[in-house]
This record gives structure tokens, C-alpha cells and sequence, in this order.
């Protein structure tokens, strides 16, 4: 399963509460075609599906992933950098180590 630091929960907890969207609709990790942005992937507001992934923080849903996305993701790290040079999520899909939890 894709790996997702604390730091990252909180920005989608943060920003899902922002565009008061749940629990209705939620943020999904999501690649092209459905996400048309810059890079390999997004995240996007998106309704839920039955074979989704929910990734759930202090009692709600913050983040959906497709299941054949999260199996390809396996080993990867979704983290949120705020650093002079980059400010954003970063997906690492070389882990570094094994010590975050979902």
C-alpha cells in the first residue's frame, strides 16, 4: 500500500476542510487521463467508486486511490514538502525506508 506521511495527511485533511467537501465528495491520487496537470500525477476532487483505496485521518476520508494505482504505488511515498525550493506533494516512488505507517 502507498505510503503516506503524517505531514502529507495533514495538508489533505487541511485542504479537504478548506473546499468543504466532506463528505460528500473527496481528494483522489490520481494519474492522467483524469488528471491533466503538470506531472505524472495529481490530486483531484473526485467522487468515491467501489474498488477505491480510502485513506482515513482523524475519523474521515481524506484521500482516495484507484486500487490498480495503489498496487502500482506499492512501495512509494506520498509526502507535502514546504521548503524554499519546492512547496507541494511530492511522490517518492523509490522508498527511502520502511518506517512510515499509513
Amino acid at each position: 500500500m502507498l505510503n503516506i506521511t503524517l505531514k502529507a495527511k495533514e495538508k489533505l485533511n487541511q485542504i479537504s476542510a478548506e473546499k468543504n467537501i466532506w463528505p460528500l465528495q473527496f481528494l483522489r491520487l490520481t494519474i492522467p487521463p483524469i488528471w491533466s496537470g503538470e506531472g505524472d500525477f495529481g490530486i483531484v476532487i473526485d467522487n468515491a467508486n467501489e474498488d477505491d483505496i480510502q485513506i482515513n485521518f482523524e475519523n474521515k476520508t481524506i484521500l482516495l486511490i484507484e486500487s490498480l494505482i495503489n498496487e502500482s504505488l506499492s512501495n512509494s511515498t506520498l509526502d507535502y514538502i514546504e521548503s524554499g525550493k519546492q512547496i507541494g506533494f511530492n511522490l517518492d516512488i523509490y522508498p527511502a525506508d520502511n518506517n512510515i505507517s499509513n
